[in-house]
């Protein structure tokens, strides 16, 4: 390339045979007149899906009257080869994996819903998904060093940590849904246009907190307060509400995700029906009802999510015949915003998760926080939070204790750490004892065994690490 020439951008998708999910990124770069005539590279390691996904996005350039360069490949590192934006948005391992991750800690009395942040079955989601996301990690450094990772992948705040502890050069970005869904949830139980709230929003992630909640400049956390004595509102959220009532801040993620995290509400039957019971429907487009994975009954998710594999098939066969109608308003999802603020300069501030380092000094240092940050053609600059409610700080502790050691345990292949990180676990903790504890794990890894790189997590490992242990007590006390 000479010197005169530009490079130029790529883009690259990671996983995008998940056609359903990548078209919302794909179309929003075609909107985007910054962005569309970058390199977009569609990486997937089914060919079958990979070739689905080329057919719809060329069906959708051709309705956008978009030119787009469109590339695709089942190789990692073409895919990724002087990428400047590298999104992951894959699923590692199938449903029957979050069977087990349901199942397994079921028979414990760990009773969870969704099983993707934390518990037993986020930190095993974690390894699953750290097998394919740290290879994306090496071959960024090898291949596209300095690049921004932008991750979709939960859970989030363990993959945060682990990639971000992998990377030498490569900048590790998590994104999320969840502030933009609280603040248009909030919203719209005020009656307040969305665009017209102002909020500051912190924390860990599907654990932060607003901590700022305004309309034109007048609080309106007391009339949040007041949809307490709302029945119809408060029983489709009572575990968040219940955390309002009591800590004093609203958090961002639905009931159903926040009853797993904290030790309150799931440990007892009595207070899953007081506090879990999906009284109300919540239908999506595709008539799906979201209400009991939103309340938090057990297992929700896991039944939900075999549901939506089935209505994404029909919809993808139907989208790949030609019938399907386009939204041409961009996405809400915050990834190509980020690309364009940075690419064109455009200030844009947004909810992202990024090593703390003390940008909440009252958490650790060396966890993944979600805050406030700016973006421009200067990169993303995260915000630091002054005077975070310690009360809040204690909460997110209680995840952070756990993610922490997951992510040692995975980055480690350390089958003991993993163990530690289950029995740091606030939910798994407040049910059960350690030996349950110790055998629940065992049953995973062995349930898992395939998708976790069982070479690296042997069961002989925890024992010469106990023999060690003991050889060394013996030296001590000779």
């Amino acid at each position: 390339m000479k010197k005169s020439e530009k490079k130029k951008l790529k883009i690259a998708i990671i996983g995008a045979g998940g056609v359903i999910f990548a078209q919302k990124l794909i179309k929003d770069i075609m909107l985007n007149g910054h962005l569309r005539s970058a390199e977009v590279m569609l990486m997937d390691i089914s060919r079958e899906r990979l070739e689905k996904s080329m057919k719809f996005s060329r069906m959708l350039a051709k309705a956008l009257k978009a030119e787009i360069d469109l590339k695709s490949t089942v190789d990692l590192n073409e895919a990724v080869n002087g990428a400047d934006f590298v999104l992951t948005i894959f699923r590692s391992g199938g449903i029957e994996c979050q069977r087990y991750e349901y199942e397994i800690p079921l028979k414990y009395g760990v009773k969870q819903v969704v099983g993707d942040t934390a518990g037993p079955g986020g930190i095993f989601r974690g390894l699953r998904v750290l097998k394919d996301l740290l290879p994306v990690v090496d071959a960024m450094e090898k291949y596209c060093p300095g690049a921004y990772l932008l991750n979709y992948v939960n859970p989030m705040s363990i993959n945060t940590i682990a990639a971000s502890r992998r990377a030498k050069t490569v900048k590790v970005i998590g994104i999320c849904h969840s502030v933009q869904g609280t603040i248009h949830c909030i919203a719209e139980w005020l009656g307040v246009p969305v665009e017209e709230i102002s909020q500051q929003t912190a924390g860990v992630n599907h654990q932060a907190f607003v901590l700022k909640l305004e309309h034109k400049g007048r609080d309106l956390y007391p009339d949040l307060h007041k949809l307490l004595d709302n029945e119809e509102i408060y029983r489709r959220d009572r575990v968040r509400f219940e955390i309002m009532r009591h800590f004093g801040y609203f958090p961002t993620e639905s009931s159903g995700h926040g009853s797993e995290y904290l030790p309150y509400f799931r440990k007892r039957d009595e207070l899953l029906e007081k506090f879990c019971t999906a009284d109300f429907q919540l239908f999506d487009d595709n008539g799906i009802d979201f209400a009991p994975m939103n309340a938090g009954v057990s297992g929700a998710s896991f039944r939900i999510c075999r549901q939506l594999q089935q209505c994404n098939d029909t919809k993808l066969e139907k989208m790949l015949n030609g019938d399907f109608e386009i939204d041409r308003k961009p996405s809400c999802e915050y990834a190509i915003q980020l690309i364009n603020a940075i690419v064109s300069n455009q200030p844009y501030q947004a909810n992202l998760n990024v090593m703390n380092h003390g940008l909440i000094p009252s958490l650790p240092p060396e966890c993944a926080v979600e805050v406030p940050c700016l973006v421009s053609g200067g990169g993303i600059q995260p915000c630091r939070i002054e005077n975070y409610p310690e009360q809040l700080a204690g909460l997110n502790r209680g995840m952070i204790n756990m993610q922490l050691m997951a992510a040692a345990g995975a980055l480690n292949c350390d089958r003991r750490q993993i163990f530690q990180a289950v029995a740091l676990d606030p939910l798994t903790a407040a049910v059960c004892s350690l030996d349950e504890i110790q055998q629940m794990t065992d049953e995973l890894f062995e349930a898992l065994r395939e998708e976790i790189n069982p070479e690296f997590f042997k069961e002989e490992k925890r024992h010469e690490k106990k023999k060690s242990h003991l050889q060394r007590l013996e030296i001590c006390t000779s």
